[in-house]
């Protein structure tokens, strides 16, 4: 009975920790054509990811991480609510 606890226990801690090991998060990252606009939501967007790749990593600390994350998202918010506003 133990033994089977242990692989189904094994088995679902597989199937959560599979992502982390195969599957490569890709950065965001800004259009390299010319005529595309350079934005602020494209900005913001990037340093999300940037962000991202930062904490996975281990580079920051989770309330540094947690800070600057609520940061970068409210402006990202702000942004694109302005954005939708000037298009009404």
């Amino acid at each position: 009975m133990l033994s089977i606890a242990a692989l189904v226990l094994l088995a679902a801690l597989a199937v959560v920790t599979y992502p982390f090991f195969f599957e490569e998060v890709e950065p965001y990252r800004l259009a390299e054509s010319p005529e595309d606009a350079f934005s602020e939501r494209d900005t913001l967007l990037e340093a999300l990811s940037d962000l991202e790749l930062a904490h996975g990593a281990g580079k920051l600390s989770p309330a540094d991480y947690q800070t600057e994350k609520a940061l970068l998202e409210n402006r990202y918010i702000k942004v694109v609510e302005d954005q939708a506003g000037k298009a009404r």
